[in-house]
C-alpha cells in the first residue's frame, strides 16, 4: 500500500492556468496500474528500450541548399557541405531516450556541423530541437551520442515542458532528424534513435531547469 500512496501523492494537483504535461498523465497512469495489479488486473508489459535505426536518406532541406550525396546505406557531404533531413516514425507513447549517429570524417580537417532530432508542429515548420550533436568532434570512424538536452532552447525548458518533448504525440507533432555541414568528408552510414515503451513506474517529478553559466 505505501507505493500505491507514493504513487498516488505523485500526481500533481491541478490548477487554473497550469498546462496538461506528459508528466501529469504519466503519474496517473500509473497509480492506475497499482491500483488494477492490487485488484488482480494483469500487469502491463515491462518497460522495453529500442534501438530504431534509420537510412541516411537526407532530402535537401532548402531549395538550392547544399545536398548530400545519399547511395545505399551511406550520405556523404560534397565541397559545399550538406543540409538535409529524413522523416522519423516512431511509436506512439514511446519515450525519446538518445541519438546515436554512426560514419565518418574523411578529410583532413574535421567539417563543422551538427545531428539534430527534431519536434515539429503537426502544422508547421518551426519545431524544436530536442537533441543536437556536435559531428566535428568525430573521427575516422566515429560513434556519437546525444540526449534530450533542455538547454537548447532560450529560455531552457523546464523538466515537465522536456519530458512532454521527449514523449512521442503523434496527434500533436512530427519528427525528423537533421545532418547539417559546412565542408565536405563526413559519411553518415546511419542514424539510431533509442526509446523506451511500456512499464508502469512514474517518472521523475519535473524540476526547475536552471541555465548553466560560462
Amino acid at each position: 500500500m505505501g507505493n500505491l500512496t507514493n504513487l498516488i501523492n505523485a500526481i500533481p494537483d491541478a490548477q487554473d492556468g497550469y498546462i496538461i504535461t506528459a508528466y501529469s498523465h504519466n503519474t496517473l497512469k500509473a497509480a492506475l496500474v497499482a491500483i488494477a495489479s492490487q485488484l488482480g488486473a494483469a500487469a502491463p508489459p515491462a518497460a522495453q528500450t529500442v534501438a530504431r535505426t534509420v537510412q541516411p536518406n537526407l532530402l535537401t532541406t532548402l531549395p538550392g541548399g547544399a545536398a548530400w550525396t545519399v547511395s545505399l546505406g551511406l550520405a556523404s557531404s560534397g565541397a559545399n557541405g550538406g543540409n538535409g533531413y529524413v522523416s522519423l516514425d516512431l511509436p506512439n507513447g514511446a519515450v525519446i531516450q538518445q541519438l546515436v549517429v554512426i560514419g565518418a570524417q574523411t578529410a583532413a580537417t574535421a567539417a563543422k556541423g551538427f545531428a539534430s532530432l527534431l519536434v515539429l508542429p503537426l502544422a508547421g515548420t518551426a519545431g524544436q530541437t530536442l537533441i543536437q550533436i556536435d559531428l566535428s568532434t568525430g573521427g575516422n570512424p566515429f560513434t556519437l551520442s546525444g540526449t534530450p538536452n533542455a538547454q537548447l532552447s532560450a529560455p531552457p525548458l523546464s523538466a515537465s515542458a522536456l519530458l512532454n518533448f521527449q514523449t512521442v504525440q503523434n496527434s500533436q507533432f512530427k519528427y525528423a532528424l537533421q545532418a547539417q555541414v559546412l565542408g565536405a568528408g563526413v559519411n553518415i552510414n546511419a542514424f539510431q534513435v533509442v526509446y523506451t515503451t511500456g512499464g508502469g513506474s512514474a517518472p521523475a517529478p519535473p524540476q526547475n531547469v536552471v541555465a548553466s553559466s560560462t
